[in-house]
């Protein structure tokens, strides 16, 4: 199960079922297939929740229960008061099927945090899924042009929205040309020949390791420069044999959990701390409290998108420029960005593409168990429990329903 929560699109109203279905696609970033979207409406018309899950697991009975339930307590967490169940499928959903008996009692269970609306839509069409009024809902489905020439579709492309054909599309990073990936390749094997030949906690390592948080300090710089709001991370152009040091450096655990440091506010000394090696309490305290203002809803934050924003454009050019073997560590904190920022389609399939590479790698274990659980960052809890407490809770989507 992925979800989605975007702190910082421009409201667009939503104010029927069709209108949800319009958005799904706009929201996710691709075109939905062979799944099961759960739009959660809050009370006052806030969008708050975006959960989607493959066809296939609600198909499985050891599964369908966990998901409707994780869904089910997303939506609670949240003050989902209605809710749009959108089946995306080409396949037969009748009555009595797997995946139908699958899609029945997720409606269940969300029918007891929420008014629950389920609807089909296939490549034929769109209807309520258990319409049978041939003048309401016909057998092949009202037709998909009026969701996507309609007017939510068009508020989305004015805002700058896309829908990309697959999920696959719209999650590719793509690789730099031959020459730049093997200027990228070169340096990145020389930073790893010269840590081979030091022994770790020597004062040589340590340099090798302030040497390579200064590769990505740099790295974050050029990124920042160039990088012009609005921009795709992938317009930026970065020195190769660059990219290749920031690679060979995130492959060492303190210079990687350093970088993932110098992306929270104020955790700049304690980033700096962490590449040399340091071994202190205080260091301990400084680090749990800078990890807090990412998870901790009492002093969470949200990303600064002039922080981020460079750092995913670094890590995406990594990820392009070096061989897969190398990539996991970017890929994971890519993942992290995408967590944090409340995109959970995009973070699970970074945190997937990190693991495929390297099953072991524990980053990336730790963040997927995060990803199952339907953890949010801290900032989206602290808005839940503010709606909670007076009922003026800041949006969590840039999508309403009036």
């Amino acid at each position: 199960m992925t979800s989605l929560t975007l702190p910082e699109n421009p409201t667009i109203r939503l104010r029927s079922p069709r209108d949800v279905l319009a958005a799904i696609p706009y929201l996710l970033g691709y075109r939905p297939a062979e799944c099961v979207v759960v739009a959660g409406v809050a009370a006052d018309g806030r969008l708050p929740l975006l959960a989607r899950t493959a066809l296939d697991d609600l198909s499985e009975p050891d599964d369908h229960g966990r998901v409707a339930q994780a869904i089910s307590a997303r939506a609670l967490d949240v003050g989902v008061d209605r809710a749009v169940v959108a089946v995306w499928t080409a396949r037969d959903v009748g009555p009595g099927t797997p995946a139908r008996q699958g899609v029945d009692g997720l409606v269940e269970v969300l029918d007891a945090v929420a008014d629950t609306d389920p609807w089909l839509v296939t490549p034929s069409g769109y209807r309520g899924l258990d319409c049978t009024d041939p003048l309401c809902c016909p057998p092949d489905g009202h037709p998909l042009d009026r969701l996507e020439a309609g007017e939510v579709s068009a508020a989305f492309v004015l805002s700058g929205r896309a829908v990309a054909p697959t999920e696959t599309d719209a999650f590719r990073i793509p690789r730099a040309a031959e020459a730049a990936r093997t200027l990228a390749a070169r340096a990145a094997a020389r930073w790893e020949r010269a840590a081979a030949h030091q022994d770790v906690c020597t004062d040589a390592h340590r340099r090798w390791r302030r040497d390579g948080l200064a590769a990505w300090a740099e790295a974050r710089r050029h990124a920042a420069t160039e990088l012009v709001v609005g921009d795709p991370p992938d317009a930026v152009r970065l020195p190769p044999a660059l990219l290749g040091r920031v690679a060979a450096a995130l492959a060492d655990t303190a210079v990687r959990d350093a970088v993932l440091l110098t992306l929270v506010p104020g955790a700049q000394e304690v980033a700096r701390r962490t590449a040399d090696g340091t071994s202190a309490d205080d260091l301990e305290a400084a680090t749990a409290d800078a990890i807090a203002r990412v998870v901790d809803p009492r002093v969470a934050l949200l990303p600064d998108e002039e922080t981020v924003g460079p750092a995913r454009a670094v890590l995406e050019a990594v990820v392009g420029h070096v061989p897969r073997r190398q990539q996991a560590p970017a890929l994971t904190l890519l993942g992290f960005l995408a967590w944090w920022r409340g995109d959970g389609g995009l973070a699970g399939h970074r945190v997937q593409a990190a693991l495929a590479l390297d099953p072991g790698y524990r980053l990336a274990t730790l963040l997927r168990s995060a990803l199952t659980a339907a953890l949010p960052p801290g900032w989206v809890r602290r808005a839940a429990a503010a709606r909670d407490a007076d009922g003026s809770g800041p949006p969590t989507s840039g999508a309403g329903v009036g």
